[in-house]
């Protein structure tokens, strides 16, 4: 299952628990990833974001990563204007891969300041941006400077959410609002959020086969619900293998008691992908 939509919902409600956790550290182990130390009633999280093309991702993790003697310039950046600082909020938009962490804290005065951090988790347009008080870009990791369109990622320059051609899957009030907006294409190449690769694991779990219209509304209603459940904590992973070993979210069959466990599921999936 690709990192989509839904999955990124459901992994930031999960963060949504470390609000109020300090940030204590930052690391940059390699081109693609950057660790925030977070301390909250008295324990200590390392947050993975990784922007890698192929594995991009945001997960609480318990795997080291080895740090360059020298920090890059990014991450020294980070460590200036985010140690100490408190997280506030942890959100996405709508089902974007994208996640929003609200920071808040003192400045050189003691005045309240706030800061966001942006993570972009979109295939080779991943990118971990840092804006400031009014929405104005410090840095990012990666610079991309468009010209000719409102999304130049660059410092000094008024950050611009992503914008897509794609229906909002939860703008459908009702399942015949889905459908009309269906037609003949594949719900991944017309909803925003919602993989190919989810679809296909859906409709296998469903048993369905034919996509006729009480098959297409069982697979809405399917659908529906699961994105309902990455609020409260009512999801699980589990594996799937179709040729190669891949995860798929479900409604959670046993109780867990980890308010992170889908976190750590993916924290152990890329791990060993990543390491085999």
């Amino acid at each position: 299952m690709a990192f989509d939509g839904i999955v990124t919902k459901a992994i930031a409600s999960e963060l949504q628990n470390l609000s109020g956790s300090r940030i204590d550290k930052v690391f940059e182990p390699n081109k693609n990833t950057v660790i925030l130390g977070l301390y909250s009633s008295g324990l200590h999280y390392l947050l993975n974001i990784c922007i890698d093309s192929q594995n991009y991702r945001i997960n609480l993790t318990t795997h080291p990563k080895q740090n360059p003697k020298s920090a890059p310039n990014f991450c020294m950046l980070l460590r200036k204007h985010l140690i100490g600082m408190y997280i506030k909020n942890i959100t996405t938009n709508n089902l974007e891969r994208l996640v929003i962490i609200d920071l808040e804290g003192l400045d050189d005065f003691d005045d309240i300041i706030s800061k966001k951090l942006i993570i972009e988790l979109m295939g080779k347009h991943c990118n971990i941006i840092l804006l400031d008080e009014q929405n104005i870009i410090i840095d990012s990791l990666r610079h991309i400077n468009n010209e000719d369109t409102l999304r130049s990622i660059v410092p000094h320059v008024k950050y611009v959410y992503p914008t897509t051609s794609k229906y909002n899957f939860l703008d459908c009030l009702t399942f015949e609002d889905f459908y009309k907006k269906l037609s003949s294409k594949e719900i991944s190449d017309v909803f925003n959020g919602i993989s190919k690769s989810f679809v296909t694991a859906s409709l296998e779990r469903l048993n369905i086969t034919n996509l006729n219209y009480d098959n297409v509304k069982k697979l809405y209603e399917y659908i529906k619900n699961i994105i309902n459940l990455t609020d409260n904590n009512s999801l699980d992973f589990i594996i799937i293998d179709s040729g190669k070993k891949d995860y798929v979210l479900t409604e959670k069959q046993l109780e867990n008691d980890s308010p992170f466990h889908l976190n750590f599921f993916l924290d152990d999936f890329y791990y060993e992908k990543e390491t085999r």
